[in-house]
């Protein structure tokens, strides 16, 4: 890993640890069987323990259909020596969504895809300073999805 690549995970490190608010947009494309569709804004609370930062997301989601929904998530950041792990915290399991790794000095990719199921998820992630974007893809027999996440 060069010195970009470095600067970069300590950065993006830093500006996680700021994290207050997000919002997110999720949509679906062609051959999707699933309704996930629409935004939503909330709060996060970040609670610091050594080289993992816990993420309590509260939003609430606005369907397209003008539907909205209050909702809830757990995330775990942890910081390892070239990359970051994400991981839902939804169940008493935690479930590895990505590791990501600095590809340039703004930008992160998944290590490797995910796959739960026959689903397959990806993820770009950008650090624009403080705000960080996620990008989650999510394609499998019946979905098409993408998760557009702001974090500030």
């Amino acid at each position: 890993m060069g010195d970009d690549q470095r600067r970069a995970l300590a950065c993006l490190w830093q500006c996680l640890g700021r994290v207050s608010e997000f919002s997110f947009t999720a949509s679906n494309g062609p051959g999707s069987a699933t309704d996930w569709h629409g935004h939503g804004r909330g709060q996060v609370v970040a609670e610091t323990a050594a080289s993992q930062l816990l993420f309590e997301e509260s939003a609430h989601f606005t369907h397209s259909d003008g539907r909205r929904v209050k909702m809830q998530n757990r995330y775990r950041w942890t910081l390892l020596q070239d990359s970051l792990k994400l991981e839902h915290l939804r169940r008493a399991v935690p479930v590895l969504l990505f590791e990501l790794a600095p590809v340039t000095a703004h930008g992160f990719r998944q290590v490797t895809p995910h796959h739960c199921g026959r689903d397959t998820y990806t993820a770009e992630l950008l650090l624009h300073r403080p705000d960080i974007e996620l990008i989650w893809q999510i394609q499998g027999p019946h979905k098409n999805e993408r998760l557009h996440y702001h974090y500030w």
